[in-house]
């Protein structure tokens, strides 16, 4: 009867057990929101590429070529908004959306060449706007399939 009662072992309750390196872990929403930003550099340069090779093949109309970059840009403020969604597990339009204002703010000043002479027209705060909308409906999506 001795022999049971030293061979039964209680489990150690007293600390908690850890998720360590699950893809899928949440993480801050600033984290995720830079991973996105930098998801979304990444996808705007392979779709610039893909742009840059129909233009050389096609030669398209410039206004065509416009068109395709703004598209292009947006696709891949989307796509900065699922990695953020995907890596924040909620929040997926706030994350998603900070992370279209923050590539669209980003582009805007890179593009002026500083912040004091950013243009605000009406054509700048679409492309906020716009990019905010894409970004926060890329995170919806990216939570939704974590």
């Amino acid at each position: 009867m001795a022999a049971d009662r030293t061979s039964k072992r209680r489990p150690d309750t007293g600390k908690p057990e850890r998720d360590t390196g699950s893809e899928t872990a949440e993480c801050g929403w600033f984290l995720a929101v830079m991973m996105g930003v930098v998801a979304s550099v990444a996808a705007l340069i392979a779709v610039f590429l893909v742009v840059a090779v129909y233009d050389y093949f096609a030669s398209p109309e410039a206004g065509l070529l416009g068109t395709l970059a703004s598209a292009g840009s947006y696709l891949a403020t989307g796509i900065g908004g699922f990695v953020a969604g995907r890596k924040s597990g909620r929040r997926g339009l706030i994350c998603g959306g900070l992370v279209g204002l923050v590539f669209a703010s980003a582009v805007l000043v890179a593009g002026a060449g500083s912040p004091a002479t950013v243009p605000l027209t009406g054509t700048t705060l679409r492309r906020l706007l716009l990019s905010t909308i894409a970004g926060g409906v890329g995170g919806m999506f990216g939570v939704a399939s974590s």
